[in-house]
């Protein structure tokens, strides 16, 4: 029997080879002021090859815990199967290295009860501030959220596939995310399909998650350059369902982006403005190397 206060939902965690992680995750989940009789927990575990069980028996007596193992494909492959195996009519995606505010699961329901045809995306918050990389990168996804919904056009073009929530009919009706991209941009491919299905994008900042990655300068490299080779693959997605490219942005763009440090107040904001500008040339040498790889038949368009 379902509540119209409190609909099931289904929380989907794709997760590999970190169980400390997932194991913070989970205990964010079980401290939620959200019924606990009215959620399921679905952990997809993208071929770790680590054992979980204890990791999972430290909550499966509070809350419902549904353990997938599953073959190697991604973090979009394993979200999808977590929403197949899915019982709630709500769907609700967090990574394995965010924690939930108490009160996520409530704010992320609330906000879908306004908008019930939306996709409804939270808040960020970064878990490690210390780490100049992880900070850079929050910099530039707060910089963005902040440029797109409150400065320029007053929405969102994506959310990111941490801090996530539809109704399971919704994701129905739109597709799950593309496997084909493998190491990301499959939350900005999933959110223009959802934007062109119709489904607005609606911003939920009390919906908050804590996001607490491991990024040396080496991963922070490795994954703006694999930002870069998404985007290639998600302009040509688009291209591909006979939408318009997407322009250039304007100069004022990226002044915004490089001065972001100094606006937000960052205690290093020199340094951390100088990694933003590392950050788009190895995301543009990314994109480069994905078009120059296609041209020679080295990988697929779809």
């Amino acid at each position: 029997m379902m509540s119209d206060s409190h609909p099931f939902v289904t929380v989907v965690i794709p997760t590999y080879q970190r169980p400390a992680a997932l194991a913070r995750c989970l205990a964010s989940l079980a401290a939620q002021d959200y019924p606990v009789e009215r959620f399921e927990v679905v952990i997809a575990d993208d071929g770790g090859g680590m054992a979980l069980d204890d990791v999972v028996a430290l909550h499966a007596t509070t809350m419902t815990i549904v353990p997938l193992t599953l073959e190697h494909g991604g973090p979009a492959a394993a979200r999808n199967q977590g929403a197949a195996a899915a019982r709630g009519e709500i769907l609700a995606f967090i990574d394995d290295d965010c924690t939930a505010d108490p009160r996520w699961l409530s704010a992320l329901v609330a906000a879908l009860a306004q908008h019930p045809d939306a996709a409804v995306g939270g808040g960020i918050v970064n878990g490690v501030p210390e780490n100049p990389y992880v900070r850079a990168s929050h910099t530039l996804l707060a910089f963005l959220y902040h440029h797109y919904h409150e400065k320029q056009r007053g929405w969102l073009p994506f959310f990111t596939t941490n801090n996530l929530a539809v109704r399971t009919e919704t994701f129905t009706a739109v597709g799950g995310f593309d496997p084909s991209f493998i190491f990301a941009s499959e939350d900005r491919d999933w959110s223009d399909r959802c934007r062109r299905a119709g489904h607005p994008l609606v911003h939920a900042p009390d919906a908050l998650v804590t996001h607490a990655p491991n990024l040396s300068m080496g991963r922070f490299l490795r994954m703006h350059f694999r930002y870069g080779e998404g985007a290639w693959r998600f302009h040509r997605a688009r291209a591909a369902r006979g939408e318009h490219a997407r322009q250039v942005e304007r100069g004022d763009f990226y002044v915004g982006m490089l001065t972001a440090p100094f606006t937000q107040g960052d205690p290093q904001p020199v340094r951390q403005s100088l990694l933003l500008l590392i950050s788009q040339a190895v995301a543009v040498l990314g994109y480069a190397e994905a078009a120059w790889r296609a041209r020679r038949g080295k990988i697929t368009t779809q």
